[in-house]
Order: C-alpha cells, then structure tokens, then sequence
C-alpha cells in the first residue's frame, strides 16, 4: 500500500513540477495548489499506520494553533511580519487560507519522521524536527512569493518570520513527540524528499 501511495504522490509531484515551470501552463497548475496540499495530506494521513484518537486530537491542534497564529501575522504583523495572502490557495477564513493550517499539521509530521527511528534525546529530536520544519519554510519563500500565494512588505522577507516559524514548531513538535506520535513511516518521509525537492527545483527554474 505504501509503495502505490508513494508512487502515486511522486507523479503529482512531478507533473505539478514540469507544469509550474512552463510558462502556457504556469497559472493553471498554480490555481491548483490547493488541491495539491489537500492530496499531500490526504495521501499522509492514507499512509499513516497507527490513527489513535490522540492523533487527531493533534491534527486539530496543529491546524488551530497554525490558523491562529497566522491569523495574528496577517492581521497584527507581530508575528512573522507584514505579510498577506493570494487568492491562489483557496478558501480563507479571516483572511488566512484554511490550508495553511493544514500545511502547518503536515509539515509537522513530515519533519518529526526523519527521526522516528533515531533514539535521540526528547528535546534533541524536538529542536531538530522544529528545524526542519523551518528549513521547508525557507525552501517554500521564494517560490511562493513568485507564485502569488502571500506577499510580504516591500518584497522582503524577514529573518524574524523564520525566528516565529521555529518557535511555533517547536510547541507543535513537542506535543507531537509528548504524546508519542512519531512513526517509521515511509509515505511522510517520501513526501518529505519530494517537498525539499519539488522547492528545490522551482527556486532554480522560476
């Protein structure tokens, strides 16, 4: 099952990939980033072995806490900076589309699988999968500025959005690693090479 699901996601990828990066289909594929993210997590969730209800306690907690403290960045600028967003990825709610909070669960979980076989320190694995996560942020700037999903003040992209990044995985990693969550799951960590790589390539051919 997990191979099928890798495979499957590794052509949307793909085909996403060569869509973006041609100019008579660029807007097409773009207007469909937001079923591009919805699959992704749908395919996460599809892969995942063990879906215990603390599992979904999670995912509704990263989505709250993604949505809210978006919802202060867009509105306040006090975290992250002065940001807003496109109309490119989909319903809104306050001015903060709802699969950014989406993006915020699955990125989490991508990041923490890179270490579910690792026996590392409690706060170690935390401190390294809330990094990981903040090194995907900074792989996904550029591209999405390029792209119309947000927009920052005066086009700039501030050291401190990557410091409130850090800090807001950091309380979901710890959630995610006090309830034991973490899995050896080889979907999130296909997803997580194709999402380093997929970024990796439109940062180059934009």
């Amino acid at each position: 099952m997990s191979r099928k699901l890798i495979l499957f996601i590794g052509v949307f990828y793909l085909v996403g990939l060569v869509g973006m990066s041609l100019g008579p289909y660029k807007s097409f594929f773009v207007e469909l980033s937001f079923f591009h993210l919805l699959l992704s997590f749908g395919i996460l969730l599809l892969g995942r072995k063990k879906h215990t209800s603390f599992f979904w306690v999670y995912i509704g907690l990263a989505f709250s806490i993604g949505m809210f403290v978006e919802w202060i960045g867009v509105h306040t600028g006090f975290l992250f900076g002065n940001y807003k967003y496109g109309g490119v990825l989909g319903p809104k709610l306050s001015g903060v589309p709802v699969i950014i909070g989406i993006n915020w669960a699955m990125l989490s979980i991508v990041s923490a699988a890179l270490f579910s076989s690792l026996k590392l320190n409690y706060w170690l694995e935390v401190v390294l999968a809330a990094s990981i996560m903040v090194f995907l942020d900074f792989l996904m700037e550029p591209v999405a500025i390029k792209l119309g999903f947000w927009s920052w003040k005066n086009n700039v992209i501030p050291t401190y959005n990557y410091f409130c990044w850090f800090v807001t995985a950091l309380v979901l990693q710890y959630f995610y690693r006090k309830w034991r969550l973490n899995e050896t799951n080889n979907v999130a960590l296909a997803l997580f090479i194709y999402l380093t790589i997929f970024f990796i390539i439109l940062n180059l051919s934009l």
